[in-house]
């Protein structure tokens, strides 16, 4: 469904599944990170 809405130039499209995958990325980096926090107790965050 992306690939055929960047063919037929759909930029609302496209750049909407961008923004929602950029989200995606930053809230599962969050998550991962602060997981890692509770899994290794050596690392710290100041």
């Amino acid at each position: 469904y992306f690939v055929d809405a960047a063919l037929n130039r759909d930029y609302t499209l496209v750049m909407g599944t961008v923004v929602v995958i950029a989200l995606f990325t930053i809230v599962f980096n969050l998550i991962v990170d602060v997981m890692y926090a509770f899994v290794d107790p050596r690392v710290r965050y100041d």
